[in-house]
């Protein structure tokens, strides 16, 4: 018995797949650049929600009509883009969410002697003089 046929993509889904994936990355290197940089962990739910939307979009399936659907084939429809999210992809958008909502409700305000120095780039002449 076959569980799932698969489909070849569509030109639609393979953009919307690939902004997607670029979403997902773009998500996941803000998010530990901030976790870095501001040494809260709370950044880190968004990088793993960010990492997961990846996952789940590069493994997604396109499943045939009539067939019978497994556990990693379900999935949710988003009707205005006309997707489907497999079950991992919408994992990473809700952790992804609620790491941004963690971290907006519980970020600490920092003093102005504790803040980062910002990145300050020097000239190539002053690299160059002896």
């Amino acid at each position: 018995m076959i569980l799932a046929v698969p489909l070849p993509p569509t030109p639609g889904q393979v953009a919307v797949g690939v902004i997607g994936v670029l979403a997902g990355a773009l998500i996941a290197s803000v998010s530990a650049f901030l976790a870095r940089r501001s040494h809260n962990w709370l950044h880190h739910l968004g990088t793993v929600g960010g990492l997961l939307i990846v996952a789940g979009i590069v493994g997604q399936r396109t499943v045939a009509d009539g067939a019978r659907l497994g556990a990693w084939d379900a999935g949710i429809n988003v009707p205005v883009v006309g997707v489907r999210l497999d079950p991992v992809a919408a994992g990473g958008i809700i952790l992804a969410l609620l790491g941004l909502t963690l971290t907006l409700l519980f970020e600490r305000i920092v003093d102005e002697d504790d803040r980062p120095r910002p990145l300050i780039h020097r000239a190539l002449e002053d690299d160059d003089a002896v």
